[in-house]
């Protein structure tokens, strides 16, 4: 067995003899075994080894058992089982070991069979705990990747209709002034079937994604959606009027003054965005088609402007 997969077993004892005696009873199973006499050399192993079991025993030279086991809690970062290893069994002693969170006690002197037993129990145990935790890490990791990817357009990262659908009304909901709003703006790539035409899809999807950024990058305290083709929806949070229009501004500027480069040369796009302020007794569905109305009417009037529905 590879040595880095073996589980690891560490011996907190004072005397030789027992670590010999230990390490005796479990030689012929695949654990990697080391030892400390000291207090402060287990707690220089355990941020070594990060073992999985600890055999302790309760009376130390430099240590007390009970407090070294706090002390060891603190500096384990893989959950290890702990045994107490001592001549200290009264009823009293076996309380207090479980009520701080020890998983078994073994007298001393033990049977080798005995304690041999218990080890493998409590570490089947821990390889079957740790193999479940590797598990839910692994679902959970794999939830958050297709929770992304149920919510983001695959070419350009952003949020997409379902966020919508799903996520986006609850972001909504949280004003805390009176004189602020959520502004539904929805733009467009003027004439962007031009570009496809006349650079290829490729050049096409770059230009998406270049847009994509620069809305991003407008709007990094709001929500941008990737509509529908040449479409992005951008819902302003908790903004007033005036900054609303400035942002939409802001964007439209920046997109009129980007450039695009292509083998044959380079180009610009503009964009028209229409705007519109989120009323909840609207719904997020009459308030898109608003803003949507809006944004035709730039188009009607010459495209590459920002325009309110509520001034149409």
């Amino acid at each position: 067995m590879d040595e880095k997969k073996k589980q690891i077993v560490m011996v907190v004892d004072d005397s030789l003899l027992i670590c010999k005696q230990v390490k005796m009873a479990l030689k012929d199973e695949p654990y990697f075994i080391c030892e400390a006499h000291t207090g402060g050399e287990a707690e220089e192993l355990i941020e070594q080894y990060q073992p999985d079991l600890i055999l302790l025993d309760v009376v130390l030279p430099d240590a007390d058992g009970y407090e070294l086991f706090h002390r060891l809690r603190e500096r384990d970062q893989n959950d290890a089982v702990i045994l107490f290893l001592t001549s200290k069994a009264t009823d009293e002693d076996v309380v207090k070991g479980f009520t701080m969170g020890a998983c078994d006690y073994i007298k001393k002197p033990f049977v080798p069979a005995e304690l041999k037993s218990r080890v493998l129990a409590h570490l089947q145990m821990k390889r079957q705990k740790d193999e479940l935790n590797q598990q839910n890490k692994e679902l959970r990791t794999n939830m958050e990747k297709l929770n992304y990817m149920a919510f983001r357009d695959g070419l350009t990262g952003l949020y997409n209709r379902r966020y919508v659908i799903s996520e986006l009304v609850e972001d909504m909901r949280d004003i805390k002034r009176e004189e602020l709003k959520n502004v539904v703006i929805l733009s467009d790539i003027d004439d962007f079937k031009k570009v496809n035409d006349t650079y290829g899809h490729e050049v096409g999807d770059t230009t998406l994604v270049c847009i994509a950024n620069i809305l991003e990058g407008a709007c990094r305290k709001h929500r941008v959606i990737r509509w529908g083709g040449e479409e992005f929806l951008i819902i302003l949070l908790s903004v007033t009027e005036e900054e609303a229009f400035a942002i939409s501004e802001q964007i439209r500027k920046e997109v009129e003054q980007f450039r695009f480069f292509h083998e044959n040369g380079e180009f610009s796009c503009t964009v028209t965005l229409g705007l519109h302020a989120y009323n909840e007794n609207e719904g997020i569905e009459n308030s898109i088609n608003f803003a949507d109305k809006a944004l035709y009417e730039g188009k009607r009037r010459g495209k590459n402007c920002s325009i309110w529905y509520e001034k149409i």
